[in-house]
Parts: structure tokens; sequence; C-alpha cells
């Protein structure tokens, strides 16, 4: 079962959705519904120009509660567990020219 999905339309929201900090990656998923740290969700996503759903199962590797500072979304952010996954390729090849440029994210 999914537990969490989301449809990135630009570029722009999947840069800020994706947090290449996290040791394999990971994406945040904007969500009102609360999940711990560590608990493990089966998510989805779409990134810009492509209407295939990718998805993978991995932790909850940060938080962000109602009310986050900064006007931050409430959501939770899902590592990819593998060194080598393909989505962090797929992510990274399509925000090729983004990743420098210093744009608020949904979590840093």
């Amino acid at each position: 079962m999914v537990a969490l999905e989301a449809q990135f339309v630009t570029s722009t929201q999947l840069y800020r959705a994706y947090m290449p900090f996290i040791r394999f990656g990971a994406l945040f998923f904007v969500t009102s519904k609360e999940f711990q740290l560590g608990e493990l969700l089966s998510v989805r996503y779409q990134i810009p120009g492509d209407l295939q759903w990718h998805a993978f199962e991995g932790p909850v590797v940060w938080c962000n509660p109602l009310g986050s500072q900064g006007g931050r979304p409430p959501g939770v952010g899902v590592a990819f567990q593998h060194e080598n996954n393909q989505h962090r390729d797929l992510i990274e090849k399509a925000l090729v020219g983004e990743m420098t440029s210093g744009q608020l994210t949904s979590t840093m």
C-alpha cells in the first residue's frame, strides 16, 4: 500500500522536495498525516515531463510538523535505502542546473 505520493509538475517543485544531504538521497512529501522518524513508508512520485510513477520504500528521516518555522509545509522526508539507486540518478538528471541554485527548499 502506498502511504504517500507526489506529482512534481515543475523542476522547482522537485528541487524543493529533493534532499541530497541525506546519505543516499531522500524526497520530501507534503502531508498533514503524522509519521515517526524511522517509520518505513511505501511512496511514489512523478517527475516533470514523465508520466510514469516511480515507487520506493524507505524510512522517514525528516519531519516538518504543522506550523513549522519559515513557512515550510508540513510533511516528511523519506530516504532512499541504497547507494546506487535509480531514484537519485533520475532526480538529479531532472534537476541539472538547479542543484546549485541556492533556492529555499521544503526542509532546509
